[in-house]
C-alpha cells in the first residue's frame, strides 16, 4: 500500500511541479470492479469508470478559466469549458459549457468524492446535468442566501440547441452554520428549491436510469414546454450528514400527423413523473464533511503525506452511507405504461489521503416494470468495488 501510495503521490505533484502558480492541472481517475445482476445492464470485471483531464487557469484572481474533458463512456466528452468571473465578495458570473444548478447532491458535490458511488437514481434521471450557458451566482456576506440564476440552450451539448427557445434554471437556497463555510460548526443545515424550464422538440421524455447509466424505463419522445422542480434540505451534526431530495416533472406531448411543419401539431396527453431520495452518511473516522465538494480527511495529517513519509499508512477518513429512493415515471398519460423503481445503497468509503480513495457499494432496485432489454427480469442489483485518483 505505501509503494502504491508514493507513486500516486508523484504522479499527482508531478504535473503541479511544472505548472506555474496560475495555472491547477485537473486529473480524475477511477478504476472499478463490477459485478451487475445481468450483462444487459452492463460488463462485468475491472474497467476505468472515467478518466478527467483538464486544467484551471487564474490569469487574474478574480477570474479562472476552466476545460476538463472525460472519458467515460465509449468516447471522451468535453464536461467543462467555462470562464468565471467573481465581482466583489458575494457575486459570480460565469460562461460556457458547465453544471447547471439543480440538486445539492449532483451541482455541489464533486462527481469522485460522493460518499455513495454515483449520482443517486432521483439525480441520474431528474438533473439536466450541463449545458452551454450564462450563469449569476449570488451569495451575499449579511444573509444566509445563496442564489443561482442560468440561460443555457437545454440540450447538453456545446455545439448548439434543437430549437431556438433557450432553458431556463434557477436555485434558492438558505444556509446556516457548517453549510456557511465555517468549518470548525457541530452542524449545518442547507435548505432550498429550484426550477428547469425549457422547451423541447421531439426529444425523449425523463427516463429511468441506473447507477451505471442503464435505463430501465424508455419513456416516450416529449414535444413542447418541459418543467422540472426539485427541493432540497442537508443537515449536518458532527459527523453524521442527512440529505433528503426530491422531485417533478411535467413534459407536454404533441405529434406531426401530416408532415407539414407548419401545421399545427396534434396534442397528446402530459406526462408527469415524481421521485424522492433519502441518504444518510457518517464519518466514522476523519473530520466532517463542509460545504465544499471535497472528500473527508484525517484532522492531523490532511493530505496523508507526513504518514507516508514516516513509512505508515495513512489512517484517512473511513465514511459509511445508506440510501433509499423512489421513483414514478410516465404517469398521468392514458397512452402511456406508466413505470418507476423502488432502490437502496449501501457504501463504504476509506479516504487514504487527500488524493487517492477506495470504496466498496451495492445498489439493490425493483423495477415497476421489466426493462425492454429483459422483459422476465424486475429485479436489479450492483457490486462494486473503486480506487479513486482525484488532484487537486
Amino acid at each position: 500500500m505505501r509503494r502504491v501510495l508514493i507513486a500516486v503521490a508523484t504522479l499527482a505533484s508531478t504535473p503541479a511541479l511544472a505548472a506555474p502558480d496560475w495555472l491547477q492541472p485537473v486529473l480524475v481517475g477511477e478504476i472499478d470492479w463490477r459485478q451487475h445482476v445481468s450483462e444487459v445492464e452492463g460488463f462485468d470485471g475491472v474497467t476505468l469508470a472515467r478518466l478527467r483531464v483538464g486544467a484551471r487557469a487564474y490569469p487574474v484572481p478574480w477570474l479562472m478559466a476552466s476545460g476538463v474533458a472525460e472519458w467515460a463512456q465509449e468516447k471522451p466528452a468535453l464536461i467543462d469549458a467555462f470562464v468565471a468571473a467573481t465581482l466583489g465578495e458575494s457575486l459570480r458570473l460565469s460562461m460556457g459549457m458547465s453544471k447547471t444548478p439543480l440538486f445539492i447532491s449532483a451541482r455541489d458535490e464533486s462527481q469522485e468524492a460522493r460518499a455513495i458511488p454515483e449520482l443517486s437514481l432521483l439525480a441520474q434521471t431528474f438533473w439536466p446535468r450541463r449545458d452551454l450557458g450564462i450563469e449569476a451566482w449570488w451569495a451575499p456576506k449579511t444573509l444566509p442566501v445563496e442564489a443561482w440564476v442560468r440561460v443555457g440552450n437545454g440540450s447538453r451539448s456545446p455545439l448548439g440547441n434543437d430549437n431556438s427557445l433557450p432553458a431556463l434554471d434557477a436555485r434558492v437556497d438558505g444556509r446556516w452554520g457548517r453549510a456557511r463555510g465555517d468549518v470548525d460548526a457541530f452542524w449545518g443545515f442547507r435548505a432550498g428549491a429550484g426550477v428547469h424550464v425549457e422547451n423541447a422538440y421531439d426529444r425523449a421524455g425523463i427516463g429511468g436510469i441506473g447507477p451505471q447509466n442503464f435505463v430501465f424505463y424508455r419513456a416516450p419522445p416529449v414535444s413542447g414546454p418541459r418543467s422540472v422542480v426539485e427541493a432540497h434540505a442537508r443537515l449536518d451534526v458532527g459527523p453524521v450528514r442527512v440529505l433528503a431530495e426530491g422531485a417533478a416533472a411535467w413534459e407536454r406531448r404533441s405529434r406531426d400527423t401530416d408532415g407539414n411543419p407548419n401545421t399545427p401539431r396534434e396534442g397528446l396527453p402530459r406526462m408527469e413523473s415524481q421521485g424522492a431520495s433519502l441518504e444518510v452518511s457518517w464519518v466514522v473516522v476523519g473530520r466532517p464533511r463542509g460545504d465544499g465538494a471535497r472528500w473527508p480527511v484525517a484532522p492531523n495529517d490532511p493530505t496523508g503525506m507526513d504518514a507516508v513519509n514516516a513509512g505508515q499508512v495513512p489512517t484517512g477518513a473511513v465514511e459509511l452511507a445508506a440510501r433509499v429512493e423512489r421513483l414514478w415515471l410516465g404517469r398521468g398519460a392514458s397512452d402511456i405504461q406508466p413505470g418507476g423503481t423502488t432502490g437502496g445503497a449501501l457504501a463504504v468509503r476509506w479516504w487514504v489521503t487527500s488524493f487517492f480513495g477506495l470504496g466498496a457499494a451495492g445498489y439493490a432496485q425493483r423495477y415497476d416494470t421489466a426493462p425492454l432489454e429483459d422483459p422476465g427480469r424486475r429485479n436489479s442489483w450492483l457490486a462494486l468495488a473503486r480506487a479513486t485518483v482525484s488532484v487537486p
